[in-house]
């Protein structure tokens, strides 16, 4: 069947505007694809989450306590709300790694005797369950396995509560609970130095010296039920256990990172996307102005002879309509493609049993739509002008341009500027609303690029005034409970240490203008070096008295300023409650962390001078010995190193922005390349015939290029410094939209972001400007200045 007339003029249409027809559909597809990338990776992991958390009966409540006898467990299932209960041992101590210099902590962790009913199942991924008859087996986190080299069949000794606990390791398995799975020094996986080793009740019994009790509770709620009300019964009941502050799963560690993830997913769907679209929706409205003026005649031939309005717009709507929706289907390949990368990248940091890639048909279909509504709605005003073209008037020549002395003609007299230029500048001049156009979209693809380098430049400062600024130490270590202050000095007596400061830390609630948030308070020396409060400048808040000091974000959050005061809920030990004054703010990027006194916050604990860890100064050559010491020390059961944690940070952020970066610079650089290439070529199109007419008059090659790339020359330029403003604005932005709890982005951009910027940005407008400019060679005089009949 042959096509209709108007059909085979929109598919000629489309091959002579190819070039420029791909590079606005690559902008749409830019936008679909961030959105379809986004929201199938969130889909992948929430439904990951979900069937994991389902399967395993992963519980809504957690709490600890010294010692709760098993008795008594099931008595908490009485309390309103609760539909389950589980009791288990949990402990932890350090652990020799065949392969690690430095041993790893091991969390201990009991089975329960009859599975069916148990909550935070284990899913067996390799091997097999530990004999319930031996104390001599164990399953260990896949995670960890694969982390640091472990393998089936391996035995291991963990030294728990003073007590060897030598095990064969016969499985490897996954928990909801630690599916990521922070090290306690920086918040970022350290996979190889964190074991979580499951071994049957009566091992953990005899490793631990907790028959007949537990330390750990989980509970599952009724749908509905208030978890805060829980939480109160809960605390209250396990008071006389030694418990500590119960808290809901979101404020579980690896839900909570978790959920951050699925979050930024979020937001990133919702703030780039529509930049794209934006940017190709003017790109479309300047393409179809100018056909729609070239083809004037065309349009009065065709209502000439019997076509209507809506027949003779018809070619130019299906025209942005076959834009969009090329753009969509390019997009959705893209953001397919896209997605499995993400998820191929989160494989390595949450664990669950199944995670695959899912194409969010939901989430296409609606940037699709959007898309295909962009390319339209930039399309209407040039239809709009096709139809409001009678057949006499479009058929006539247009009005030649009225031209009138401009500002340069002003200013600079003849002589002064050669020709050429000042045909550039009299261009930008008369056509203004176009030049804002492409500066714009120009603009915003050095933006996507300064806003979002910055993140290597935040990952930099945080490390720097975390490690090197504020926290000095080489090592440090924690012990099973707080000690006696003259434990200090055996520590300090240690192979390798040069200098030891003693830390109380503990957990607590801080509440401020009906507003409350989970802290941990760091009891240091008032005079210490190797944990410091600094403020703003880097310089070191003084800590008074028994004030706290606390982090700028969460005076923010709390609406709280120096001299006034705080309420303390201690959820460690006996869970003492003060009102604490406010003495400084600190710049801490690494989350909700407050300072005090030692010896003030020992006080208000009711203990003597005691210390639940230390940070040292140790001699590097020293290390392999004091690692050696601390392994045979059963009260010492974490340790942290300071290089390794900033080495392994710095890994795990770049792996995780690494992706995320390339992604960005390619779609800004998609962004600048079709910017610049549809304005010139749309220029190019205007204009061929006043430049074959040049060539005529004598002008060169060369002069002919430089008048039409130099006009995009000029606003290239003229777009830098608007676009590393709006960069510093998206900047703030992602900071915003990006921090968390448990790390805050500092606004930080280098040098060396600016430029690995602007150095993209220019080299996408010189290849498209020499993509159209290289045309200027190929004219044929002739052919272009032909009267068109």
């Amino acid at each position: 069947m042959r096509p209709a007339p108007l059909d085979r003029k929109l598919a000629r249409d489309l091959w002579r505007l190819k070039w420029q027809v791909m590079a606005i559909g690559l902008l749409v597809a830019c936008g679909v694809a961030v959105a379809v990338m986004s929201f199938s990776a969130q889909q992948a992991l929430g439904e990951a989450q979900r069937a994991f958390y389902a399967e395993s009966r992963f519980a809504d409540v957690f709490a600890q306590a010294k010692r709760i006898p098993v008795s008594r467990v099931r008595d908490l299932a009485r309390l309103e709300g609760v539909t389950a209960v589980d009791g288990r041992i949990v402990e932890a101590g350090l652990m020799d790694v065949p392969g690690l210099a430095r041993p790893a902590t091991a969390r201990l962790v009991s089975l329960p005797d009859d599975d069916r009913g148990a909550l935070d199942r284990v899913r067996l991924v390799a091997g097999r369950m530990p004999d319930p008859r031996r104390v001599d087996e164990a399953l260990a986190l896949r995670t960890f396995m694969d982390a640091a080299g472990v393998r089936l069949g391996d035995r291991l000794t963990a030294v728990i509560e003073g007590r060897a606990f030598t095990f064969t390791i016969v499985g490897a398995a996954l928990s909801p609970e630690y599916v990521y799975v922070p090290a306690p020094q920086s918040m970022m996986p350290d996979d190889a130095h964190q074991a979580v080793i499951w071994a049957p009740r009566p091992a953990v019994e005899q490793a631990t010296g907790m028959n007949g009790a537990v330390n750990a509770i989980a509970l599952r709620l009724a749908p509905g039920a208030s978890a805060e009300a829980v939480i109160q019964q809960l605390d209250r009941t396990l008071a006389r256990y030694g418990g500590r502050s119960a808290y809901a799963r979101a404020d579980q560690p690896s839900h909570a990172f978790l959920d951050a993830e699925l979050k930024e997913l979020s937001t990133s769907a919702s703030i780039l996307p529509p930049i794209f679209l934006i940017v190709a929706a003017a790109l479309v409205h300047l393409t179809m102005t100018r056909l729609v003026e070239a083809e004037r005649e065309q349009i009065g031939l065709l209502k000439a002879f019997g076509y209507g309005d809506r027949e003779a717009t018809a070619p130019y709507l299906r025209m942005a309509a076959v834009i969009g929706l090329f753009g969509a289907a390019g997009g959705g390949l893209a953001g397919g493609l896209l997605a499995a990368a993400v998820v191929e990248q989160y494989r390595e940091y949450f664990r669950f049993p199944v995670l695959e890639i899912r194409f969010h048909w939901g989430a296409f279909a609606g940037a699709a739509a959007v898309a295909v509504g962009a390319t339209l709605a930039g399309s209407v005003a040039a239809v709009r002008r096709a139809a409001a073209l009678s057949p006499a008037i479009a058929m006539q020549p247009l009005r030649p341009t009225a031209y009138r002395e401009g500002v340069l003609d002003r200013i600079v007299r003849d002589g002064a500027v050669d020709q050429a230029t000042r045909i550039i500048a009299r261009n930008l001049e008369r056509f203004p609303l176009r030049a804002t156009f492409a500066i714009a979209g120009l603009a915003s693809s050095l933006a996507l690029l300064v806003g979002t380098q910055f993140l290597f430049d935040s990952i930099d400062r945080i490390v720097e005034q975390a490690y090197y600024r504020s926290q000095r130490w080489s090592e440090a270590i924690g012990f099973a409970e707080a000690r006696s202050i003259a434990a200090i000095g055996a520590v300090r007596r240690l192979p390798g240490v040069f200098a030891a400061e003693p830390v109380r830390a503990v957990s607590a609630r801080i509440k401020a203008s009906g507003r409350e948030d989970r802290i941990r308070i760091v009891g240091v020396e008032p005079d210490a070096s190797f944990q410091r409060p600094l403020d703003g400048l880097d310089r070191p808040v003084p800590i008074k008295g028994h004030g706290l000091v606390i982090s700028e974000a969460l005076a923010a959050r709390l609406g709280l300023q120096p001299g006034e005061s705080a309420r303390i809920e201690v959820v460690d030990g006996s869970g003492p409650t003060a009102d604490v004054p406010i003495t400084g703010l600190a710049r801490d990027y690494s989350g909700f962390t407050a300072y005090m006194d030692r010896r003030a916050l020992n006080r208000l604990m009711g203990e003597g001078d005691v210390a639940n860890g230390a940070q040292l100064l140790v001699a590097a050559d020293q290390r392999p010995a004091f690692y050696s010491a601390i392994e045979r020390t059963p009260q010492i059961i974490g340790s942290s190193s300071r290089d390794e944690t900033v080495a392994g940070w710095r890994q795990a952020m770049a792996e995780a922005f690494r992706v995320m970066i390339m992604f960005y610079v390619s779609f800004a650089a998609a962004i600048a390349f079709g910017v610049a290439y549809n304005t010139s070529r749309i220029a190019l199109s205007e204009r061929s015939r006043d430049l074959a007419t040049l060539r005529v008059l004598g002008f060169g090659q060369g002069e002919c290029a430089y008048i039409l790339v130099g006009e995009l020359a000029v606003l290239a330029l003229v777009a830098t410094p608007i676009g590393v403003i709006g960069g510093q604005a998206l900047a703030h932005g992602l900071v915003l939209a990006y921090s968390r709890d448990e790390m805050r982005l500092p606004e930080v951009i280098s040098a060396r972001s600016y430029g690995i910027s602007i150095v993209a940005y220019l080299s996408a407008v010189i290849l498209a400007a020499a993509m159209v400019g290289r045309r200027i060679w190929g004219f044929d005089l002739v052919a272009v200045l032909k009267t068109r009949e």
